[in-house]
């Protein structure tokens, strides 16, 4: 009984182990809504077809994930340097990409875009809207990037840490997955730290996100 016990308790540690192993995306803090960066310098059009932003969001023993369309956007640079800019989002365009149709994906892009979670006939656009660009002396990313993300009635600050390139006319701005807590903003369905009683019924708070802005000379 005592080996069976020991045998039980290691498969626990391991279990454990690897849930808690090294994160594939780091959680930001957000604060409140900052002044953003004034426009200054030569203005640049987000390429909406180059660019992109892809989500991923966990429940117990599964996630799924997909991509956020961009409605509009541009970019200020002076010399090469990233000074200001905006990108709004497509909130109707909430695409996942993991499940065909067959197996729910009308369901659950249906079930995202209502009033659970981003509600998008009340608010079909999303924000965000550069506050502050740091330079980075690092070897894998460039810059970190703060600024005021809206969606639904909710606007926060947020940094995230990307490498921002040059080829030709085209800036290209990949940021490091990062992790949003999701009820900073009002998307409150299935959040267990709300809803106390949801028991294994639960969406995990935090969503991976990473984002390819590709920015060309207007």
């Amino acid at each position: 009984m005592k080996t069976y016990n020991y045998i039980i308790a290691l498969a626990l540690i391991l279990i454990v182990s690897a849930c808690g192993g090294k994160k594939s995306s780091e959680a930001i803090e957000t604060s409140a809504e900052k002044e953003v960066a004034t426009a200054q310098g030569q203005r640049l059009a987000v390429d909406l077809t180059a660019s992109a932003i892809n989500w991923k969001g966990f429940k117990p023993g599964g996630s799924h994930h997909g991509v956020l369309g961009i409605k509009s956007g541009e970019l200020f640079i002076d010399g090469d340097k990233l000074k200001s800019g905006t990108f709004v989002l497509d909130m109707n365009a909430i695409n996942v990409q993991d499940i065909n149709a067959e197996n729910g994906k009308d369901k659950l892009e249906g079930h995202l875009k209502s009033a659970d979670f981003f509600d998008v006939e009340k608010y079909p656009e999303g924000k965000f809207t550069i506050t502050d660009v740091e330079e980075l002396s690092d070897s894998e990313f460039t810059h970190k990037i703060s600024g005021n993300l809206e969606l639904k009635e909710a606007v926060r600050n947020i940094s995230f840490n990307a490498a921002i390139t040059k080829e030709g006319d085209a800036y290209t701005a990949k940021t490091a997955t990062f992790t949003i807590d999701r009820t900073q903003w009002g998307v409150n369905y299935g959040s267990k730290n709300i809803f106390k009683d949801l028991k294994d019924s639960f969406i995990n708070d935090d969503m991976e996100i990473s984002i390819t802005l590709v920015a060309k000379s207007v």
